[in-house]
């Protein structure tokens, strides 16, 4: 299966550091979506996936080299127009070069 490449190949090359990805609902006020849409994909380890009239943002959050994604996802909830800011998925692997960091 192609998977099963994919999968194998992903593991015989470790990553570089440990990978830290947050999947976060964003909700803002609606009619500053646009803007705000904007303002976050203009942070570091940010992405906004999918915006909805209702201002509700998908958006993933990733560890940087200055910031911890938890940094981040503090720093988007005290953005002005923020309502709420709703962690929804996870994924960290801290698995690096066979050995595993605590």
């Amino acid at each position: 299966m192609r998977v099963d490449t994919f999968l194998a190949a992903e593991r015989a090359v470790p990553p570089a550091q440990p990978v830290n990805i947050c999947g976060v609902l964003v909700h803002v006020r609606p009619e500053q979506r646009f803007q705000l849409r904007d303002q976050l994909n203009a942070l570091a380890g940010v992405e906004v996936h999918a915006m909805a009239d209702e201002g509700k943002l998908v958006v993933v959050v990733e560890d940087t080299e200055d910031d911890l994604a938890s940094t981040t996802i503090n720093r988007i909830n005290d953005i002005k127009g923020v309502l709420s800011v709703a962690l929804v998925y996870h994924h960290f692997d801290s698995e690096l070069e066979g050995e595993i960091v605590l």
